[in-house]
């Protein structure tokens, strides 16, 4: 005979995305009847009958248990009558309600109001003597004005009846209070009646966990305790959960103790439940009790961390049985859910290969394409996709997850001006930033000192480094690469192997030619030094600058001040940060450069820093600032003018000594048609013929590194003399570029009047100098009125200039200075490439995202980035330095 199954109403399903795991459990093990609110869809693999009734009022879900319990009847009179299960928040009550009219093993009914209502809740918690949170139930702006003077700010605002931090709001000031009222006041969820009032409570520092608990005969016990991360400040989105071994943490006796009084304060006598918890400095202190399975997939997550199935426990309750709590494992398990970067229409899910990477085990989809997006506090979970992975450990969850999410892309649809000053950030960036660390962890003051500020030409820093994430930086270096290499061959492909052509074709005047012909090296020093932004849909590229002259290089001493911070070491041997050495890679490639020219450095080489003569006294700081870098890495480095050297029978002295190398700082650029160029060039030029001294680098680096050059790679009338390969790399991380030419170009797959089209869309487009850097000569048309653009675009026309499609740069928060808060900026990304390997980041950021040159002129604050160290695994050599 075929052994009966236990039949069992499950009350409302929800969503697919969040509780199909449950259904699919419970199907498994009974014969399962649904009541539910709608038709049925994807539930239908998994019932054996269903009724649709409203399962918000008793009446009506009462009648379709009724009319579920005499069709099993029919088909089998001896058997008992099903219980009732429901994970569905806003069915609770009324499942409740029917249970017990029933007879039937449930939470009752007047507990479960308990658990609803927050206000009771507290009031409950209140009466039982337990640690309390002091709070108001308030009705008008005005009221919460009068709690949150009398708690004292900051305060949390909540909507009294809801679950899952939905409205749940952080209030500053009172400056912020009457707007956030109205938000929450407003704040609904379908199914689920409004109380009236908002709840006013002190807010909580310290983390936030969920323990979801098996309540039986009123005692609860813990099963699944989760480590809640939060975003989306001044909200409480709850963006991931981690679920692992907690009874060996200190607060666990303490934790478990007050969950089971919550649950004898409230009435709880029987059932699965999700209770929050804060842990404050002075105890835990409980946030809500909500009377059903955990939402957002934790149960899931805590079966792969433990193999208990919490479903299954709570369908046995509902059923008159005992469940099985016992343990097959204790791991950790942790989910993360995904989010557009800015409101809009999904058009499309790219998950890459997320699935595929190692510890992931499962990705799920959360929103399809047509799906309106907003994100909070617009929406409540505007999520694109959670990802789910599960490990022998934290971090081993959270290397997979971080690599799943670089492979997970929202295309968003709309203007592509929706995604300017989107907040997007890393999840270094964003556990940096997480509440439970604390305002003053989230910055690092010994960035901003004087020597800093010297060598940021008196800027301001950053007040905390930028963070790189494994996945950006090894495309960003895979790029970069590639686009050097592409670069280098330009003459050879487009110009037949003749340089003088191809300097003419980036502008350079015929003084410029000839000594960058002359003082042109062997071959091209791998270094270069990329200005890009970062958009929704990765790193776009402004300027590549090639050779010697490159900013950025100072970033390894500008970071070095971080190593005093004790809670930023500890952050960055958590996540395994380390900074390149910058200089020391540089050194490595001029020697190399150096031995290659056949060119015999002594031991302890004098190194000259040198500027040209015009922009010396702007260069001096930052020239300065590196020497302590240069004389860490054996080179007497000394810092001049090229106006400054004293030839002795042809051989450059500066300051009483002999140069061995002369590191160069002066571009082509600066070398005016006239003679004092030569002047100025030439001796230095003939000193290295003669083999008295070592130029590093050669003057033709700046033939590859300039906007003309990036113009012939963008420019479709060049195409067939690059590879399918070479093409998809310039799309993916260079912005449309042309010559400013009185032609006909393509844009968008439309032939266009170049002048023209530039003229009618300054708001998209930016004229830059072919050989200028820095910023110099910019101009973004959308910083400027029609009448001075027109003027300036027409005085460019067949000069030394290229139109640039504007780059749309998201944001990243940084602590606000009066320590309330964040404030968003935009972060220009110097990316210094040397030897083939990323070398680090020269990082600037403004508030504004609509600026068109990020720099300290402007305002803009300069920093040091942090990137996660390759491990042994990955097999490649870092060669950076940790923060100590």
């Amino acid at each position: 005979m075929q052994e009966r199954r236990t039949r069992l109403v499950v009350v409302g399903s929800r969503l697919k995305a969040y509780r199909e795991y449950a259904l699919a459990s419970l199907a498994r093990a009974y014969d399962i009847d649904l009541v539910t609110s709608q038709e049925i869809t994807w539930e239908k693999p998994y019932v054996s009958s269903f009724r649709i009734a409203d399962t918000t009022r008793a009446a009506s879900l009462r009648e379709a248990v009724e009319s579920l319990h005499a069709e099993a009847a029919l088909s089998d009179a001896g058997a008992p009558r099903a219980g009732l299960f429901t994970w569905d928040e806003v069915s609770l009550i009324a499942t409740a309600t029917v249970a017990g009219e029933l007879g039937l093993p449930h939470m009752s009914a007047r507990a479960a109001a308990a658990c609803r209502d927050k206000y009771v809740t507290r009031s409950l918690l209140e009466r039982a003597g337990l640690p309390g949170v002091r709070h108001r139930l308030v009705h008008s702006a005005a009221e919460a004005a009068g709690a949150a003077a009398a708690i004292g700010f900051p305060v949390v605002l909540k909507p009294r009846a809801l679950a899952g931090s939905m409205g749940v709001t952080l209030v500053r000031s009172a400056a912020e209070l009457a707007a956030a009222y109205e938000r929450v006041a407003v704040t609904t969820f379908a199914g689920i009646d409004a109380e009236a009032g908002v709840l006013v409570e002190e807010y909580l520092t310290g983390p936030e966990i969920s323990v979801d608990s098996c309540v039986v005969d009123g005692e609860a016990e813990p099963v699944f305790v989760a480590r809640k991360r939060l975003g989306f400040d001044p909200g409480f989105e709850e963006v991931g959960h981690l679920v692992g071994p907690w009874r060996h943490e200190p607060w666990a006796d303490e934790v478990a103790a007050l969950v089971g009084a919550a649950h004898r304060a409230l009435g709880v006598e029987r059932g699965i439940t999700h209770t929050e918890v804060r842990l404050t400095p002075a105890g835990p202190r409980l946030i809500e009790l909500n009377g059903r399975l955990g939402g957002d997939l934790i149960p899931y997550v805590g079966t792969l961390a433990r193999g208990v199935d919490l479903t299954l426990a709570g369908a046995a309750l509902a059923s008159g049985q005992a469940p099985d709590l016992t343990p097959a494992r204790e791991e950790y398990a942790e989910i993360r859910f995904l989010y557009p970067p800015h409101d809009g229409v999904l058009e499309r899910l790219d998950l890459g290969a997320a699935e595929a990477v190692p510890g992931v085990a499962d990705v799920v989809v959360l929103a399809g394409p047509g799906d309106e997006l907003l994100l909070p506090p617009r929406a409540l979970t505007p999520r694109t996709a959670a990802v789910i992975a599960s490990g022998a450990d934290e971090a081993a969850c959270t290397a997979a997850l971080d690599r799943a999410e670089a492979e997970v892309v929202p295309v968003m649809g709309g203007s592509p001006l929706d995604g300017l000053g989107a907040l997007m950030e890393n999840p270094v960036t964003r556990r940096f930033l997480a509440a439970e660390r604390g305002a003053a962890k989230m910055v690092v003051p010994e960035l901003r000192n004087d020597w800093n500020a010297y060598g940021a030409g008196g800027g301001k820093a950053l007040n905390r480094p930028v963070f790189l994430a494994t996945a950006d930086r090894l495309s960003l270096q895979a790029d970069l690469n590639g686009l050097f290499e592409l670069l280098t061959t330009i003459p050879d492909r487009l110009f037949g192997g003749d340089r003088r052509a191809f300097a003419r074709a980036v502008g350079m005047t015929p003084t410029q030619v000839d000594l960058v012909m002359r003082g042109a090296g062997l071959r091209m020093p791998p270094m270069s030094r990329a200005d890009m932004y970062r958009e929704p849909g990765g790193f776009k590229l402004m300027e590549l600058n090639t050779g010697s002259s490159l900013g950025g290089w100072q970033m390894g001493e500008f970071s070095r001040p971080a190593a005093r911070n004790r809670a930023f070491q500890e952050f960055a041997h958590a996540e395994h940060l380390v900074h390149p050495d910058p200089i020391g890679n540089i050194a490595s490639v001029l020697r190399a450069e150096a031995a290659h020219a056949g060119f015999e450095l002594p031991a302890r080489p004098v190194l000259a820093l040198t500027e040209w003569p015009d922009g010396f006294t702007y260069t001096k700081p930052w020239l300065d600032f590196v020497v302590p870098d240069f004389l860490r890495h054996g080179f007497d480095a000394v810092v001049c003018g090229l106006d400054h050297f004293e030839y002795r029978d042809g051989v450059p002295w500066v300051h009483g000594r002999k140069v061995d190398v002369v590191y160069r700082i002066f571009l082509p650029g600066e070398m005016a048609d006239e003679q004092r160029s030569y002047d100025l060039v030439d001796p230095l030029l003939d000193a290295v013929d003669a083999g008295h001294t070592f130029l590093f680098a050669g003057l033709d680096c700046e033939l590859y590194g300039n906007k003309g050059s990036l113009a012939m790679l963008s420019d479709e009338r060049n195409r067939d003399a690059f590879t399918a390969d070479e093409l998809a790399l310039v799309e993916r991380i260079l912005p449309w570029t042309r010559f400013l030419r009185d032609e006909h170009v393509h844009r968008a797959g439309e032939s266009v009047d170049l002048v023209p089209y530039v003229l009618a869309h300054k708001d998209s487009l930016a004229l830059k100098p072919t050989l200028l850097y820095g910023g110099v000569g910019v101009i973004p048309g959308w910083s400027v009125g029609q009448d001075e653009w027109e003027a300036r675009v027409r005085a460019a026309v067949d000069g030394p200039f290229v139109v640039q499609e504007r780059v749309l740069p998201v944001a990243e928060r940084f602590a606000a200075e009066d320590g309330e808060g964040f404030e968003r900026m935009v972060v220009a990304y110097g990316v210094l490439m040397v030897g083939g390997a990323y070398s680090g980041m020269l990082v600037r950021g403004t508030p504004d995202p609509t600026v068109g040159i990020v720099s300290m002129s402007n305002g803009a604050q300069i920093g040091c980035c942090y990137h996660v160290e390759d491990t042994a695994d990955d097999g490649v050599d870092e060669g950076g330095r940790g923060p100590a």
